[in-house]
């Protein structure tokens, strides 16, 4: 009987850790203070796939360099220097040279630290660029090569500053100055004072970032309703970016700029609920697989569009009422955190109040040949709390500057989201013909990631990459002075 119940309970364990899989561990033997480990990340070479891996602390920057098959080759370490202590930017070349974009604390003064492991040296260069006048906004990597993309306040310029191995920076500047940006219905505004946060008291740009996962041939971009209800959004798309400007009730407003002939466009799309005020709506957009998905939410309506954004042209567009039930049984309805598989008309009603008095967002995701929709809100920002929902946690010591833009490797960025979400938003599949249809909704792979991370409280000093078509989560068991990986 004992055999039995021992057999039941190594079956029961078993089926927890389905999901992931270790792939791979290493000692941290450069440093045995395993207390004092303030964050940690890795990056992979898209070269031969090696794997460097990076743990901090208050002093140092330990780097450790793994074959394919999760094998030691080498380790450096690195004083930091404190004056440059937020990574902005990262690149690398076959020959394993790890290259990373630091700032100071205000994100005025850069330089890069290379760690060379085929010459087992670690050199930190200052950058020269001169940055009056300019404020950072956002950096994005594209084709190993690492971008950061600056505002000049005062002629509402974009300026792309660019660095690749072994060459040197180039400078794309974007005038923008005379573009017609609407702040209202007709109102018209500055690129600058539209970039402008009163929350943060800053100029803010909220990174999307897609990526293919496993054997589907779509890229996915599984980002939180914490995230996308942010009003600027940057996309990365090929040799060029778009910024969606949303902050404006009655248009997404999207700025195309192409990175390799300094070209821009803009272009507006109308929101949904068009004929409400605007301060008696809330809404936002996402733009997933060259479609625009907006939408907008007043006290008894919730609309829902989706344009083209090849042809400009709108595919669909549907109302949602308060008073009526949700079009689609046994979805995912979650109230400030708390999920319901069905909600009463009443609960409707709440459900409604609390979108039109939070910050609204909208994501999409692909699940077969169809669209994972969530429509959902997180409780606002407030002048007294302009952090909230947006705590970074383990990689701090690491990455220091302005954290609330996503400097964050975007898939760490995500997963904290998911940590700690406490948003209220109701979750649909729509076919390819953009109705909803009943179609049960799976779990994405940071779902199931953060329910192995709260089972099993591996929180600090982990991160998490994307290689081979898994999802890496890495993190530091300090009872063992390890760190190890699993693959998702």
């Amino acid at each position: 009987m004992m055999r039995t119940v021992i057999f039941i309970l190594f079956l029961f364990l078993n089926s927890i850790a389905i999901g992931q899989k270790s792939i791979g561990e290493f000692s941290h033997s450069l440093h045995t203070k395993n207390k004092t480990l303030k964050g940690s990340f890795s990056v992979v070479n898209t070269f031969n796939s090696n794997i460097a891996t990076f743990l901090s602390d208050n002093n140092y920057i330990y780097a450790y360099l793994m074959s394919p098959e999760f094998k030691m080759q080498k380790q450096l370490k690195f004083k930091k220097n404190k004056k440059y202590r937020g990574v902005v930017g990262k690149f690398h070349t076959n020959g394993n040279k790890f290259s990373f974009i630091v700032a100071n604390i205000n994100a005025s003064k850069f330089g890069t630290i290379a760690f060379d492991f085929k010459k087992d040296t670690v050199v930190f260069t200052k950058d020269p660029f001169k940055t009056n006048g300019l404020t950072l906004l956002q950096n994005f990597n594209q084709q190993n090569k690492s971008h950061l993309l600056f505002l000049k306040k005062k002629t509402s310029e974009l300026i792309v500053r660019t660095y690749a191995n072994d060459k040197k920076t180039t400078n794309t500047t974007f005038n923008l100055k005379n573009e017609k940006f609407l702040i209202g219905k007709h109102k018209e505004t500055s690129l600058t004072k539209l970039l402008y946060n009163t929350l943060y008291n800053d100029y803010t740009i909220t990174k999307i970032q897609s990526f293919e996962y496993g054997k589907t041939k779509y890229k996915i971009q599984p980002v939180s309703i914490e995230t996308t209800s942010e009003y600027t959004k940057l996309y990365i798309e090929d040799d060029h970016i778009k910024i969606i400007f949303d902050k404006n009730k009655y248009y997404s407003q999207i700025l195309t700029l192409g990175l390799k002939d300094g070209t821009h466009s803009l272009v507006k799309i109308e929101k949904p609920l068009s004929k409400v005020t605007g301060k008696n709506k809330t809404s936002n957009s996402y733009l997933f697989d060259n479609f625009l998905f907006t939408t907008a939410c007043s006290k008894k309506n919730i609309g829902i569009s989706i344009h083209d954004l090849e042809t400009h042209k709108k595919i669909k567009e549907f109302t949602l009422k308060y008073n009526q039930t949700l079009p689609f049984d046994n979805v995912p309805v979650v109230i400030q955190g708390k999920s319901y598989n069905r909600i009463t008309k009443k609960q409707s009603k709440v459900f409604f109040r609390k979108l039109y008095y939070s910050d609204i967002g909208i994501t999409v995701v692909r699940q077969n040949n169809n669209f994972a929709i969530t429509i959902g809100g997180k409780k606002p920002a407030t002048l007294h709390n302009p952090m909230m929902s947006l705590k970074m946690g383990d990689n701090v010591s690491i990455y220091a500057v302005n954290n609330y833009r996503g400097f964050l490797d975007p898939h760490s960025y995500i997963l904290n989201n998911y940590r700690n979400k406490k948003a209220t938003y109701f979750r649909g599949i729509l076919d390819n013909e953009f109705n909803f249809t009943d179609i049960p909704l799976e779990k994405n792979v940071y779902d199931t990631i953060n329910s192995y991370v709260q089972e099993n409280n591996t929180q600090e000093n982990s991160h998490i990459f994307q290689y081979k078509g898994k999802m890496i989560y890495g993190y530091y068991a300090p009872e063992l002075n390890t760190y190890k990986f699993l693959a998702f």
